[in-house]
């Protein structure tokens, strides 16, 4: 129904018609682990209910509103994305966002190479800068960063968190590939990855020498 150039075009439409609000996307990347590191409930809470948000946004925005329209799984995607937004604000309010003690500096480093590494892809296949593909506003960047909420929430939510990270991965993989948008390939790619680290950086229960 499309190709490349169709879909790659839909990255630089979003951002010239949300021109400039995808700039406050961009700082609440940037503060999402500023938040995160000070160890705080009520700062975390904050932080997870942000990429919730961005789940959101980016689910209904992009994949129901610009994608949706020329391929209709990416518009059921955008409603899952919705839902797991939800799903995380839920976690927010119920207390599934647990307060133990984190490695930041780790959790703090993947989550900038996600939010600043992996937009720019977008532009290496186009070759148009307006193409960026930032946290909050293109899913495959959010689903990337926010893959590592794992290590924020809960055992009981971080398991239901968990399946549309795996699909999406591999429904924007196969995607991808057909249309030999080599460079977006990196992002389902990196999105397995934090998953593993999400699961690597969240608290484990003490384990008795015995």
């Amino acid at each position: 129904m499309f190709g490349p150039q169709v879909f790659l075009r839909l990255f630089v439409r979003i951002n010239q018609d949300l021109w400039p609000w995808q700039l406050l996307a961009v700082v609440i990347a940037i503060f999402i682990p500023v938040l995160i590191s000070r160890q705080n409930r009520a700062a975390r809470r904050l932080a997870v209910g942000l990429m919730s948000l961005a789940w959101i946004v980016s689910g209904y925005g992009f994949l129901v509103g610009y994608f949706g329209p020329i391929n209709w799984p990416a518009a059921w995607f955008g409603w899952a994305f919705v839902a797991q937004g939800a799903l995380l604000a839920a976690a927010v309010f119920s207390g599934g966002v647990h307060d133990s003690r984190l490695a930041i500096g780790r959790l703090a480093v993947l989550w900038l190479l996600a939010v600043c590494v992996l937009p720019w892809l977008a532009m290496a296949d186009s070759g148009q800068w307006e193409a960026v593909g930032l946290f909050g506003v293109a899913p495959g960047t959010t689903a990337a960063a926010g893959a590592l909420a794992l290590a924020l929430v809960t055992r009981t939510w971080r398991w239901v968190y968990l399946p549309l990270l795996v699909l999406w991965s591999l429904f924007s993989a196969a995607l991808l590939w057909v249309l030999q948008t080599w460079w977006l390939l990196v992002t389902p790619v990196a999105t397995l990855l934090l998953v593993g680290a999400g699961f690597w950086l969240s608290p484990r229960t003490a384990q008795s020498p015995d």
